[in-house]
């Protein structure tokens, strides 16, 4: 049974690699769009603290941001999943690893901040931590380093952020995300729409 169960693990891990050289399996999308949004919302907090405007509604704008950005982000995937012509296990994979890092970090920044777990200011610093996970195994699922490198970046945000809290936290993770996440997201589009073009080359060609 162990030889058979060994052998099974083997053939999965097989398929997982196939299919991530077989297909491109990220056009990062998902990461613009969410890069974007959040760094947004994180520079109208910034500014309301740093002014020291009304705070009263700071965590109903965050929520109902956050509401909206998952269901478009939703229609967006749907909309990919119809188009995309080869579904592959290693996405499949992929898919759910980041829709549960997304849950993780909806529960970090609202569950975590109403039932008064820990400060607010260390928000960031904890999203930043569980961003690094998922870019890690994400990169780790597609084969590029330097997706897997980027959590080194959050891992190394988050320790300053742990180390050094303030108002200016904010800021510095709306930063990282452009950096670690906008930039990323818009070079493994680029590189998507390389691929697409060479396969539908191919194709005229045969």
């Amino acid at each position: 049974m162990d030889s058979k169960q060994a052998e099974l693990e083997l053939t999965v891990i097989k398929k997982i690699m196939e299919d991530s050289r077989r297909i491109n399996l990220d056009n990062g999308i998902h990461y613009i769009f969410w890069g974007v949004l959040v760094t947004f919302a994180l520079i109208i907090n910034y500014i309301l603290l740093i002014t020291k405007t009304n705070m009263n509604y700071i965590g109903l704008i965050w929520f109902v941001l956050m509401i909206s950005g998952a269901i478009i982000d939703g229609i967006i995937g749907r909309r990919q999943n119809k188009k995309a012509k080869v579904h592959t296990y290693a996405g499949n994979i992929l898919g759910a690893l980041w829709i549960a890092s997304g849950i993780a970090m909806f529960m970090f920044g609202f569950l975590g901040t109403v039932t008064k777990a820990y400060n607010p200011i260390f928000i960031s610093p904890i999203i930043s931590v569980s961003l690094g996970v998922s870019f890690f195994t994400s990169g780790a699922i597609q084969q590029i380093n330097w997706l897997r490198n980027i959590a080194f970046g959050w891992w190394i945000g988050a320790v300053f952020m742990f180390i050094f809290p303030s108002v200016h936290t904010l800021l510095i993770f709306a930063i990282m995300l452009i950096c670690l996440q906008v930039i990323p997201g818009i070079i493994l589009n680029k590189k998507s729409k390389e691929y697409i073009s060479e396969d539908e080359n191919l194709l005229t060609q045969e």
